[in-house]
């Protein structure tokens, strides 16, 4: 009688396993829709696991890729936000399920949601670097600047050398005004061996802004030359060659933009300025 009643949780726990496996191959090949029914099936077939709680982050992350694949669907992004909820719900302590979810808010701009999970995070671990980072953005997005700047000086007191904590903290200085201060950051960066194309891009923008334009089209210069299919560094090229006066320059790096897959018609004021 034991063995007849052991022998279709062994069945189901089987099934489940198989699910799971199947469901996290079409994921790595990116078969999403695939993945989401698959991982849906082992949670119906399981729906008291234990290891439900990594299964549903499983599944928001799935349903996260597919949002950004279909368009922004908004179903898309709920059926996540739901998933990753589903998850915390089973794990309300597991750092990793409420980075997901955060991240996820993060990049949906839902800035008030991000930060009560990356709170929550840093009230778990408060030398999580990420977080404190991610809640720093946040805070700058909602313009709440000393609550960001608070985070980032912490990040940095748990490692003086945090790239995103200083680059974070330059932008803000550019956000708040204080141009001269950014642009020393980023220049502490770039002496201590940051020299990616996108350090070289945010110091051009702020040289730009603080009319300082010979200086912004060195960096640019840099920037495109470990970049040189970037349009944005392109574009920002061009523009300031353009407000320079320097018709030819500003009309390669326009073409070359165009080539690299901008539409042409949103170019066209630009083009017929420099002809």
């Amino acid at each position: 009688m034991l063995f007849m009643l052991l022998r279709p949780i062994a069945v189901h726990a089987q099934e489940y396993e198989e699910l799971v496996e199947r469901a996290l191959d079409a994921a790595q090949a990116d078969s999403l829709v695939l993945a989401e029914d698959l991982f849906r099936q082992a949670l119906k077939l399981s729906p008291n696991d234990h290891r439900n709680a990594l299964l549903y982050t499983d599944l928001g992350r799935v349903q996260e890729a597919l949002y950004w694949q279909d368009t922004h669907n908004g179903r898309r992004a709920d059926d996540a936000l739901e998933s990753y909820s589903l998850a915390i719900d089973r794990a309300p302590e597991a750092v990793p399920m409420l980075m997901a979810r955060a991240s996820f808010c993060l990049k949906l701009g839902q800035w008030s949601k991000a930060v009560r999970d990356f709170t929550r995070v840093l009230t778990i671990n408060e030398q999580h670097l990420q977080a404190l980072n991610y809640r720093a953005y946040c805070y700058a997005q909602q313009k709440a600047y000393d609550l960001a700047r608070q985070d980032y000086y912490r990040a940095l007191a748990l490692d003086e050398n945090n790239y995103e904590a200083t680059l974070g903290l330059a932008i803000l200085e550019q956000q708040t005004g204080h141009l001269n201060r950014g642009i020393e950051r980023m220049t502490q960066l770039i002496e201590a061996g940051e020299t990616a194309a996108e350090t070289y891009s945010v110091r051009a923008g702020m040289y730009a802004e603080n009319h300082q334009p010979e200086l912004a089209l060195l960096d640019l210069d840099l920037a495109v030359a470990q970049e040189p299919e970037n349009v944005n560094y392109l574009l920002a090229r061009a523009y300031l060659h353009q407000q320079q006066g320097n018709k030819r320059l500003a009309l390669k790096d326009f073409e070359q933009a165009i080539a690299l897959g901008i539409p042409p018609a949103s170019l066209s004021e630009e083009l017929k300025t420099c002809r």
